[in-house]
C-alpha cells in the first residue's frame, strides 16, 4: 500500500459519517493486541484550547527527556499532522504500513460483512487506532491525546489514562452532544474515570457538572484559575511572556509562541497538568516546565504569516473562539483590519460574523475547501450591515489576495472561521 492509496482508504470511510460509541473501536483495538496499553497516556477534552493545551503539556514532558505522542485532529495541510512523536510528524511510509495492518484488522475483527456500514468502522476510530499502534511500535512513553468529539462515546475514550484535562464547555455539535451546556459538559464529563484526576479551566455551569461527575468517580478535581494566578508581562510579536503563581510556586519569565490572552489560560492548565503528573510520581525537573512552553508550537493559533501588513491565520470555528481572537485584535491590532472568513454550514456562523464583523474595516467573504462549507453568497446575506465593506470572493487563496490589495502596510489581515479555511490560507502562502 502507498501513502495515497492509504489515504483513499482512510478518507473513503468518511462516507460512513461520525458514530459515536466505542463498541467498534474495542473490538479493533483488540485485534491489534491492544496497542492503547503501550504507553502511559494525557486524556485531553474540552470545546476550545484542547489543541493548544495538549501540544504545550506534549512539549513540557519531551523537555523532561521523555518520548511523547501527541494525536490531535483535525489536520491542516496533511494527515501526517494528526499523529506525532517527539514533535516529529509520522511519516508517509509509516501511514502506508500501518493502514495495510489496521486494514487486515478490520476486514478480519468486522468479517463476514466488513463492508456492513452500520458496523463498519469509521474513519476516526480507524485512525485512532492507527496513532495508538503507531505509539506503541515507535516506542513512546507517554501519548498525549485529542478528544475528538464530546467525550463519553468519542473513540479516545477506551484509553485508561493517567490524567484527564477538559480546558472549557462551550456550545458545539448540539445535534451530537446536546442542546444547552448543561448537556454538552455531560458528555465532555464521560472522559473523567474512577480515581483518576481531572486539571479544568472550565467555567460554571459546567464546572458544577465536572466538579459533581468527579465526585461521583472518586477522581481528584483542580480548577486552574482556583489554584493558579497568571498575569502577562510582555507581549511580544510572536508570542508572550507571562508570570504564573500556583500551589507553593512562583515563576517569572515563562515565554509562549502563541498570542491571545486566551493562549494563557491554555498554557496555565498545562503546567497545572504536568504538576499533578509530577505529584503522581513523575520525574519533572523544573527546568522541563519553563523549556517546554517556550519550546512548543501550535499552528493556526493567530499565527503569524506575514508583515506589513501583518497577517494572522487562526482556526477559530466558534463563537466563543471568534470572541477570544476579537479580544486579542481590539487589545493588540487597534489600527485598520481586514478580514478573510470563510466556514462551514453546519458551524455557528451568523454568530461568529455577528461577532467579528463589527470589528473590521472590511470583510472578504469565501468558502473553505470541504464538502461542508458554507456558500459565500449566503454568509453574503447574513453580512450586511455587520461591515463597512463587504464582497465575496470564493476561493481561499483568491480571497486572501484580494485582501491584501486592499490592505496598507499598517494593516492587519486575519484569516479565520475554519480550520479548512486556515489551512487553505497557509497552503496558499506556502506556510
Amino acid at each position: 500500500m502507498t501513502y495515497p492509496d492509504a489515504l483513499q482508504y482512510l478518507y473513503g470511510l468518511q462516507r460512513l459519517g461520525i458514530k459515536l460509541g466505542l463498541e467498534n473501536i474495542r473490538r479493533l483495538l483488540r485485534a491489534l493486541g491492544h496497542p492503547e496499553r503501550a504507553f502511559r497516556t494525557v486524556h485531553v477534552g474540552g470545546t476550545n484550547g484542547k489543541g493548544s493545551t495538549a501540544a504545550l503539556l506534549a512539549a513540557i514532558l519531551r523537555a523532561a527527556g521523555l518520548r511523547v505522542g501527541l494525536y490531535t485532529s483535525p489536520h491542516l495541510l496533511d494527515f501526517t499532522e494528526r499523529i506525532q512523536v517527539n514533535g516529529e510528524p509520522i511519516g508517509a511510509d509509516a501511514v502506508a504500513n500501518l493502514t495495510a495492518e489496521v486494514r487486515a484488522a478490520v476486514e478480519a475483527a468486522f468479517a463476514p460483512a466488513p463492508d456492513d456500514l452500520p458496523s463498519h468502522p469509521t474513519f476516526f476510530e480507524v485512525t485512532t487506532a492507527l496513532a495508538f499502534l503507531y505509539f506503541a511500535r515507535a516506542g513512546a512513553e507517554w501519548a498525549v491525546v485529542e478528544v475528538g468529539l464530546g467525550g463519553r462515546y468519542d473513540a479516545t475514550n477506551v484509553l485508561a489514562p493517567d490524567l484527564t484535562v477538559i480546558t472549557n464547555v462551550a456550545v458545539e455539535h448540539q445535534d451530537l452532544l446536546g442542546d444547552s451546556l448543561e448537556a454538552i459538559a455531560a458528555e465532555k464529563a464521560g472522559i473523567v474515570k474512577p480515581g483518576i484526576p481531572l486539571v479544568t479551566a472550565a467555567a460554571e455551569p459546567a464546572l458544577g457538572i465536572l466538579r459533581r461527575a468527579c465526585g461521583e468517580r472518586g477522581a481528584p478535581f483542580l480548577h486552574v484559575p482556583a489554584a493558579y494566578a497568571w498575569r502577562r508581562e510582555a507581549s511580544l510579536p510572536d508570542g508572550q511572556v507571562f508570570r504564573l503563581q500556583g500551589p507553593g510556586v512562583e515563576r517569572h519569565g515563562l515565554r509562549i509562541g502563541l498570542l491571545g490572552r486566551h493562549q494563557l489560560v491554555n498554557a496555565a492548565t498545562a503546567v497545572a497538568a504536568a504538576e499533578r503528573l509530577r505529584e503522581g510520581g513523575l520525574a519533572l525537573p523544573e527546568s522541563a516546565v519553563r523549556e517546554g512552553l517556550a519550546a512548543a508550537r501550535w499552528p493556526a493559533r493567530l499565527q503569524v504569516v506575514g508583515e506589513r501588513p501583518r497577517l494572522l491565520v487562526d482556526g477559530a470555528h466558534n463563537p466563543a473562539a471568534c470572541r477570544a481572537v476579537r479580544d486579542f485584535l481590539e487589545e493588540e491590532a487597534p489600527g485598520r483590519r481586514i478580514l478573510v472568513f470563510g466556514a462551514l454550514k453546519d458551524k455557528d456562523w451568523g454568530h461568529m460574523m455577528e461577532i467579528l464583523l463589527p470589528a473590521f474595516d472590511a470583510a472578504i467573504l469565501c468558502r473553505p475547501p470541504s464538502d461542508r462549507a458554507a456558500d459565500a453568497e449566503i454568509l453574503l446575506e447574513a453580512a450586511r450591515g455587520l461591515c463597512h465593506h463587504v464582497e465575496v470572493v470564493p476561493e481561499v487563496a483568491d480571497a486572501l489576495a484580494a485582501a491584501r490589495a486592499l490592505a496598507r502596510p499598517e494593516d492587519t489581515i486575519l484569516v479565520t472561521g475554519s480550520l479548512f479555511t486556515a489551512g487553505a490560507a497557509l497552503a496558499a502562502l506556502g506556510a
